[in-house]
């Protein structure tokens, strides 16, 4: 059991620094994966004025929409390169452009050769290849990306938001209106989520059968081949069939950018009218950049009119705590997906409010996320408080016995978290 006193040994002994990764290993090995094109951190977490982070969101748009084997091979072939390194480069390997060593990895994301260790993503590359500032490589990229020489990524990525973005509105109406949504509506009736909450968050319902509805729909719709929204069935007899991605009786949350286009869902699995729906929840995400994933938050901020927007900001466990609470007016709640402490989706979370405020509860169970945020936010600066929830039910089950000013009161007796921790 995860007790404030085990806690309290365990960070003393070890130091919270070197306790806290441990608690957080997928975060860390994330952030081992993306070194390559990871920011510097004075870029990442310092609070940046809202012209800075409209600016990053702009190169981080531009980076989503190059594919960095591409960029590599533009360059390379600037230099001469072999027709066997060409090759290699397409697996996924090469010599490197710029020292001439084997050793250079290259992936749709970033580079990194571990001689020379030239490293970050196609933008750094071109940059340090031509010999430009990062603002000038970028801004060069982003032509050749307009006039065609480059190929890059925009095409799937749009082609892949414009599916989802249809996807979404026919499972909001399959929810909203048809037959095949009654024991959804049935259910959200039961945790009084009301119509407008509904509209708010394009909630949506995934039926049991038939298997290919959505696919039918978007070959109506003029979509020829929908594959990306299908995956393969193997029946009893080895025979396999094409259905639906997100199908089996999934309620679905889409997943959105600033921009309202969709990018996934997140889903979780109804039985009957009754279920509760606080946890049991999965991303299933058809983003072409992983990058753009990162950056999400639920919900996502508009911006610039987000920017700084609130005093205090609830992090909370799970989504649908989020739909309940925007549901009850608290609509300073949000959720940070399975990461909590990727920079790229710090940054985000850092501009819209002041305050961050985490769940606890007397037997300290809900306190993993705090641990993760903690170290990352005294390092900038940000402090981190604590509010505590009933020990069984956390934060759903104080909003449905005491109602949202029981939230609210709790939120403004936050203590940081240290105090929590010594207590």
């Amino acid at each position: 059991m995860l007790t404030r006193r085990n806690l309290f040994k365990f960070a003393v002994t070890l130091g919270l620094g070197t306790f806290a990764p441990w608690l957080d290993r997928s975060a860390s090995g994330a952030a081992m994966e993306l070194r390559p094109g990871r920011n510097p951190p004075s870029e990442i977490f310092s609070s940046q004025p809202e012209r800075s982070l409209l600016e990053s969101e702009w190169f981080e748009n531009l980076k989503d929409d190059l594919d960095c084997i591409e960029v590599v091979a533009y360059v390379a072939s600037a230099r001469s390169m072999t027709c066997s390194a060409e090759i290699n480069l397409i697996r996924g390997s090469s010599h490197c452009p710029f020292c001439g060593e084997a050793g250079f990895r290259v992936g749709p994301e970033s580079f990194r050769c571990r001689w020379c260790e030239a490293e970050g993503s196609a933008i750094e590359c071109y940059a340090r290849a031509e010999g430009l500032p990062h603002e000038v490589a970028a801004a060069r990229l982003d032509a050749l990306l307009t006039d065609g020489v480059l190929k890059g990524r925009r095409r799937e990525n749009e082609h892949a938001y414009r599916m989802l973005e249809e996807a979404a509105r026919f499972y909001h109406a399959l929810l909203c209106v048809r037959p095949e949504g009654a024991v959804a509506r049935e259910c959200l009736a039961e945790q009084g989520i009301a119509p407008s909450t509904i509209e708010r968050f394009r909630l949506g319902y995934a039926p049991h059968d038939p298997d290919d509805l959505l696919s039918r729909h978007l070959v109506a719709e003029g979509y020829v081949i929908p594959k990306l929204l299908q995956t393969v069935r193997v029946n009893e007899a080895g025979e396999e069939k094409l259905i639906d991605r997100y199908g089996g009786g999934h309620l679905l949350i889409p997943i959105c950018d600033q921009a309202g286009r969709s990018w996934g869902f997140m889903k979780r699995r109804l039985t009957s009218r009754q279920d509760s729906l606080q946890a049991g929840w999965t991303q299933d995400t058809l983003a072409v950049s992983e990058r753009r994933l990162r950056r999400l938050i639920f919900p996502h901020p508009a911006w610039p009119q987000e920017f700084n927007r609130h005093q205090k900001v609830l992090i909370t466990e799970t989504p649908w705590e989020v739909v309940a609470l925007h549901n009850a007016g608290i609509e300073n709640a949000v959720y940070l997906f399975d990461c909590a402490t990727d920079p790229v989706r710090l940054r985000t979370l850092l501009s819209l409010g002041q305050d961050l405020i985490c769940c606890v509860d007397p037997k300290g169970r809900r306190s993993v996320t705090a641990l993760r945020l903690i170290e990352v936010l005294e390092r900038e600066g940000r402090p981190l408080r604590v509010m505590s929830v009933p020990s069984k039910g956390g934060l759903l089950a104080l909003l449905q016995a005491s109602g949202p000013q029981a939230v609210r009161k709790a939120m403004s007796q936050a203590i940081p978290f240290h105090q929590w921790l010594e207590a």
